[in-house]
């Protein structure tokens, strides 16, 4: 039942009462005579709310109220997940803006080092490469540490996944912007591949070793990489 006369929800709502959620405050009517349900908020450390189904077998119920409790556990699920996501969301997102300032402070030192390589006279050569050896070490321990969070942001992500929330509605409620983050599904952080971030730190790792090699060779000094 979606609908319903102003005359008959008190009528609907006292026969119903039995099976009111704990949460459950009231119900009106809306615009075009829709149900509109209010609940105390939840936290979303609740249990989920679950169906009385035993109230079907419950023959003092009218076809009417039967549909009022359905239709109020639909709207009281919809808010307990809405609760339940944010609060996860909140907790995983926990400490990872520091980590990912840290990962962007140590990917921006490796690659201002390997690209001041261009400009050192050659008597620094050796000594940029090796403070370069260090960043590139630095910005994938990084990335390795981002991962870690990164799957836990996206395992509560992909808890929430079939549901109809929005997830940019929900990381704006915890007041969370992640739009620069690197958080893959969770099948991206499956052992044997690494994590996204660290796949894409190793990838421009290899990159840049391969052109240091390139150059020590083709200068005819391959100790320089």
């Amino acid at each position: 039942m979606t609908t319903i006369s102003a005359a008959d929800i008190d009528k609907v709502a006292e026969e119903a009462s039995a099976y009111h959620h704990p949460h459950f405050t009231g119900a009106s009517v809306g615009r075009f005579n829709r149900l509109v349900f209010t609940f105390r908020p939840f936290t979303g450390a609740e249990e989920e709310p679950e169906r009385p189904l035993y109230s079907w077998k419950d023959e003092s119920l009218t076809p009417a109220s039967r549909a009022f409790i359905d239709a109020q556990y639909d709207e009281g699920i919809h808010l307990w997940r809405e609760a339940a996501y944010a609060a996860a969301l909140k907790q995983a997102t926990n400490g990872a803006a520091s980590l990912w300032d840290t990962y962007t402070r140590a990917r921006a030192t490796m690659d201002e080092l390997f690209t001041s390589l261009d400009s050192k006279p050659d008597t620094h050569w050796r000594a940029t490469v090796s403070q370069l050896v260090a960043a590139q070490g630095k910005a994938l321990d990084a990335a390795i540490t981002w991962d870690r969070k990164g799957l836990e942001i996206s395992t509560v992500d992909d808890n929430f996944l079939y549901s109809d929330l929005s997830r940019a509605d929900t990381y704006k409620a915890v007041a969370v912007d992640a739009s620069e983050w690197v958080i893959g599904s969770r099948y991206d952080y499956e052992a044997f591949r690494g994590g996204p971030l660290a796949r894409e730190v190793q990838k421009r790792i290899d990159a840049q070793r391969e052109h240091l090699r390139t150059v020590a060779t083709l200068s005819g000094d391959r100790h320089q990489a």
